[in-house]
């Protein structure tokens, strides 16, 4: 899975207007993690990683424009540069499920860090979920 892959998953497939600029990220064998945690309930964290060769290609028109699959949600608040993107997006459902979700993500060349907090209101109460998500160039490919 490219990098480009990483950071779209990352963002829930979103819509985001396009940067000018390609990301700050340096190509490389790159190492990518996420801790999913659901404070308040008794659901055991979730950690996941991967690894893989970013190539300049993989970077090559990287955009942040992106196609809203889920019509019931709006985002708000965008800021988007080659350094950094943060987005707030709320999705009302029919069937009672709702969820307002704050996401930033910081590219740094050598490593990316963000964050994603979703509050959701769900038929068996409110519920709260944080992703913590990092990569790091770890050497040439």
């Amino acid at each position: 899975m490219p990098l480009r892959s990483f950071v779209i998953a990352t963002l829930v497939a979103i819509p985001l207007t396009a940067i000018a600029t390609e990301p700050n990220i340096q190509p490389g064998e790159w190492e990518m993690s996420s801790i999913t945690t659901f404070p308040g309930t008794p659901m055991p964290e979730q950690r996941d990683s991967s690894r893989e060769c970013v190539t300049s290609e993989d970077l090559d028109g990287l955009v942040f424009d992106l196609d809203l699959e889920e019509e019931s949600c709006e985002i708000t608040d965008k800021v988007i540069s080659a350094d950094h993107m943060s987005y707030s997006m709320t999705c009302q459902h029919e069937d009672g499920m709702d969820m307002i979700m704050d996401a930033e993500m910081r590219f740094l060349g050598d490593r990316t860090e963000g964050t994603m907090d979703a509050r959701m209101t769900t038929p068996m109460g409110p519920m709260q979920m944080r992703i913590e998500l990092e990569g790091r160039r770890i050497g040439d490919c």
